[in-house]
């Protein structure tokens, strides 16, 4: 009778050394390519986002929408039993509430890599309300908004629209990519240190939330093409990028 081969221990101890070693091997390849997969998600969302942007604008004789600063879809977080969409000039409204027409879907205003965003913690809101500001993920230019644009901004390629963003609607001082006048860095109300982010944020990485794609964000210009934009202090964004203003000394 053949005897049967039982695993030593030393044995069994190689198998799972082995095991660990390819996990180890495998698991950042992994990582990468769900990550890549969440970018390539996120570039069909924007890119459908600036084609129905466009279309508003065809339809509304070349002007964008007048967007409110803040980013909500609707009153669910009122907690009654109907749930009611903002109209796209309600102060509460989400910028993307006007152009849902075009792309009525609100899966497509998510980027899959987000954590947080802005949820307004300094008005009494906070993380808690997280969940209602799920499909608001992508901040607006502010200065694109209630424009002609095809006659204000000349340089259209290099004209942002929207981009990857913890914030809803940028202001372009204290909240874009570029360096504001009388800072050194860019992003400074996001930053640690700021006031908003040492009482507010503190356990939140609020830079890395705009650049959620390998330290790049996802960027729509007026043109209508997509690009990344790598993190950085800001010295390499020009201001015209957001201010489609002739030179870069101009706001």
């Amino acid at each position: 009778m053949k005897s049967r081969h039982a695993f030593t221990l030393i044995e069994l101890l190689v198998v799972i050394a082995v095991i660990a070693i390819l996990m180890a091997i495998l698991t950042p390849a992994l990582a990468r390519a769900r990550e890549q997969a969440k970018k390539v998600v996120c570039t069909a969302h924007v890119k459908g986002l600036g084609v129905s942007m466009r279309l508003y604008v065809d339809d509304y004789g070349g002007k964008t929408h007048n967007s409110p600063n803040y980013g909500l879809w609707d009153n669910a977080y009122e907690g009654g039993k109907t749930v009611i969409q903002f109209g796209p000039n309600d102060a509460m409204a989400y910028w993307g509430i006007a152009y849902y027409p075009y792309a009525p879907s609100k899966k497509i205003f998510r980027c899959p890599s987000t954590k947080r965003v802005d949820d307004w913690p300094e008005d009494g809101w906070g993380y808690p309300y997280q969940e209602y500001f799920k499909y608001c993920t992508y901040g607006l230019n502010g200065y694109i908004k209630n424009k002609k644009v095809d006659h204000v901004f000349k340089k259209q390629a290099e004209t942002i629209i929207f981009q990857d963003h913890i914030e809803q609607l940028l202001e372009v001082t204290t909240d874009s990519f570029t360096v504001s006048q009388g800072a050194s860095v860019n992003l400074t109300q996001w930053r640690p240190g700021s006031s908003l982010v040492t009482t507010y944020w503190r356990d939140h990485d609020t830079v890395q939330e705009c650049y959620r794609h390998a330290n790049t964000s996802m960027t729509v210009w007026l043109d209508g093409h997509v690009s990344s934009i790598k993190r950085s202090d800001g010295e390499d964004v020009p201001r015209h990028w957001y201010t489609g203003k002739s030179t870069d000394t101009e706001w």
